[in-house]
């Protein structure tokens, strides 16, 4: 397989309950990455599917929650479309990435640790060790780079060296 191209849940709800604008902007800025890696597989993260559901299901009148979880399940049982399950293997990668994070925000000079206990929350880590289930890594799509990227000796680095592409 070539590149395989991991949407996080921003992506999907910008493509499924975003304002028309914000649905056009996310749709050029796939086709922009697809173009810069051709041939590249969809996937996604279980978690990033849990997440779409709660948005879906949150939506107050329920004729739009009806529509939007279809809308989602439509994309979701898509063959075409890699799903990344979180297996033992996926949430055991996620806690160390998270350990890692906290750990590197008490070192001298390191990113000050929030109320939270640092920037990568534990659904994040499980997307980014979703990305690492590939071979190589899947190249992660966000609207939110910077949950993924930490300061380290003056250079912007990423979470497990995951590539990150912003779109929106």
């Amino acid at each position: 397989m070539s590149h395989v191209l991991l949407l996080d849940t921003n992506v999907w709800s910008h493509l499924i309950l975003g304002d028309e604008n914000k649905r056009l902007k996310v749709q050029a800025d796939l086709s922009t990455l697809l173009m810069k890696y051709p041939g590249a597989a969809r996937a996604t993260s279980r978690i990033c599917i849990a997440e779409c559901l709660v948005a879906s299901r949150r939506l107050p009148d329920a004729a739009n929650r009806a529509a939007a979880e279809a809308a989602f399940n439509a994309e979701f049982d898509s063959p075409q479309l890699i799903i990344v399950e979180v297996t033992k293997d996926v949430a055991d990668l996620a806690a160390a990435l998270r350990a890692e994070t906290l750990r590197r925000a008490t070192v001298p000079g390191g990113i000050m640790a929030g109320s939270d206990g640092g920037r990568l929350k534990l659904p994040d880590a499980l997307i980014a060790a979703s990305c690492l289930d590939f071979n190589p890594p899947a190249i992660l799509v966000t609207e939110n780079r910077g949950d993924f990227v930490y300061i380290e000796d003056g250079v912007q680095k990423t979470v497990a060296d995951i590539v990150v592409e912003r779109v929106g």
